[in-house]
């Protein structure tokens, strides 16, 4: 079982998800990098945590401080293939503490 994670801001439209933050799957999070908006490491994610709202894919809302435990989380370094995110097309990418980012739409 997997659930995903988004952001809401105050730009968010009515109805949107928001913005794809990333999956918590088979003990390991894996990132959604946004390299046009520069977010490809950690620091950056974190910042666009504040302010805004979370909820995970079925609308049930998450603490900031909740999300950034959950994605602190992993259990160490998942092949790509174990954490089912092969569809990378080469757009994914660990950082150098070893955090799994996808640079992709994915679910």
């Amino acid at each position: 079982m997997s659930t995903n994670y988004y952001l809401r801001t105050a730009d968010t439209p009515d109805g949107d998800e928001g913005i794809h933050l990333g999956q918590y799957a088979a003990g390991q999070f894996t990132f959604r990098a946004y390299p046009d908006r520069g977010i490809t490491t950690y620091k950056a994610w974190l910042a666009q945590l504040k302010p805004s709202q979370i909820f995970t894919e079925s609308g049930s809302p998450v603490a900031v401080e909740v999300m950034v435990r959950i994605a602190s989380a992993s259990a160490g370094r998942a092949s790509w293939a174990q954490c089912g995110a092969a569809h990378s097309g080469g757009a994914g990418f660990f950082d150098e503490d070893g955090r799994r980012w996808l640079a992709v739409e994915f679910c």
